[in-house]
């Protein structure tokens, strides 16, 4: 049964459940029994973690409820802002997965417990594959029908679940799983070879979970950079009484977002820029290797950066907007050091499909190790990974201006729950700088 706790200060709707998969025993805790609760949402593991650090005085958790330790032992919780009417709840089940105590040496009323949490729907994946297993078809459409055998068809966004171009049907072609492999690891090597042809461009995707309607999504990557404006989940304001509609910074986004210049205002932000180490490793052209079925021999592919990057700029630069004019692509690359730099990728599959694969991967290097900011606000359920954020600044524009300012797509938000106090902790990304950026690029 939830009640309602103070948490920064605003009336919360709270509900925390320790049980078991029967419901047989059960320990229901106030807000003031959870000291501690971290949760991480992010765009690049659809299953979430978590911990949580309860107070457990006298040993009242070990002596009210029995502990199996063998993923029957589940946690639940939710939180609602009670004073906002269009606040999401954060609401999650778990498998308990890992257990510790911290003990008082002088006073049993200062005990406590944490508790490591796992997804419940990672959970029941974790298990192995029954020997011979075999798939066929497009990639996409076997993650769907792994994730209705295991979880259900209700778990399914029909929707916006892309069953993508890399399709499984050249005889003898099967997925077969390793004998060691279990369906959380099937998934993960499924996403890694899936690709979906977007215009000229071969893209990966996202198993993206929602938690408003407790569904999967397989998205890919540019169209949720294409879909930024629906996915705006509010405005950040650079220094103080920050006005949106102030055009005399030509680097920042349009006035789309909701901005609360009293809750919402950055004073400080962590703002990096990717480095020679990113570049080196991530940035690099490709030599797909392959068999050729029709030739009937090995064929090598070159995948170069400076053939995809003005199809990448269409994708995920092109589809935003700065107050000053059309934003430029942020891909500073050394041209002595990038053109002929090559990584070697061979896959099991034909040259047709392991170039698109490499491509894709490529595209997705160039999107993620981009720019990048870390911001730390106080808490709000409606924040997610998977959306965009705007940052604005009123001023006269200064040089930083032209990469802190503008959309950034968040990659990971944490939850973090101390007291009764709540942070989100937001990663980001934005593959783009403001107009007139005099950044040369020098691998055109």
């Amino acid at each position: 049964m939830s009640e309602i706790f103070k948490i920064n200060g605003a009336n919360f709707e709270c509900e925390f459940l320790l049980k078991d998969d029967k419901g047989k025993e059960q320990i229901e805790f106030s807000k003031d029994a959870i000291k501690g609760l971290d949760l991480t949402e992010s765009i690049f593991e659809p299953f979430t973690h978590a911990e949580v650090f309860i107070n457990n005085p006298f040993d009242y958790i070990d002596n009210t409820f029995q502990l199996r330790g063998d993923g029957r032992d589940l946690f639940e919780f939710s939180l609602k802002h009670e004073d906002a009417p269009d606040s999401e709840k954060l609401s999650y089940k778990f498998v308990i997965d890992g257990e510790n105590n911290s003990i008082s040496k002088r006073d049993r009323a200062n005990n406590f417990k944490s508790y490591t949490l796992l997804d419940v729907n990672y959970f029941k994946l974790n298990e192995e594959i029954p020997y011979g297993t075999r798939y066929r078809g497009k990639v996409g459409d076997i993650i769907k029908a792994i994730l209705s055998d295991i979880l259900g068809d209700e778990i399914i966004n029909e929707d916006s679940f892309a069953p993508g171009d890399h399709d499984i049907n050249l005889f003898p072609e099967h997925i077969l799983p390793a004998s060691s492999f279990k369906y959380s690891d099937l998934l993960k090597y499924l996403l890694g070879i899936y690709y979906s042809i977007e215009g000229e461009l071969a893209i990966k995707s996202f198993l993206i979970f929602d938690r408003k309607d407790s569904k999967y999504s397989l998205v890919p990557i540019s169209k949720i950079f294409e879909e930024n404006k629906d996915r705006l989940l509010e405005g950040f304001g650079v220094g103080d009484l920050i006005s949106k509609s102030d055009s005399s910074n030509k680097s920042n986004p349009p006035p789309d977002a909701k901005v609360n210049e009293y809750l919402t205002p950055l004073s400080n932000t962590d703002f990096t820029t990717p480095m020679l180490t990113y570049s080196n490793e991530f940035f690099m052209n490709v030599l797909a290797t392959g068999y050729d079925q029709i030739l009937g021999e090995h064929v090598i592919r070159e995948i170069r950066i400076k053939d995809i990057k003005k199809k990448w700029k269409t994708k995920f630069v092109d589809v935003f907007k700065c107050q000053g004019g059309s934003p430029t692509a942020f891909l500073p690359l050394n041209k002595v050091k990038k053109e002929e730099q090559f990584r070697t990728i061979s896959l099991p599959f034909s040259i047709n499909t392991v170039a698109k694969i490499c491509e894709a991967d490529l595209v997705a290097n160039l999107t993620f190790y981009n720019l990048q900011l870390n911001i730390n606000n106080l808490g709000d359920t409606n924040r997610r990974s998977g959306q965009f954020i705007d940052i604005y600044k009123p001023a006269k524009e200064e040089i930083v201006d032209k990469k802190l300012l503008g959309r950034w797509l968040v990659t990971v938000c944490r939850h973090q729950f101390v007291g009764n106090s709540y942070q989100n902790t937001m990663q980001c990304i934005k593959t783009y700088v403001g107009p007139g950026a005099k950044i040369s690029d020098d691998i055109e």
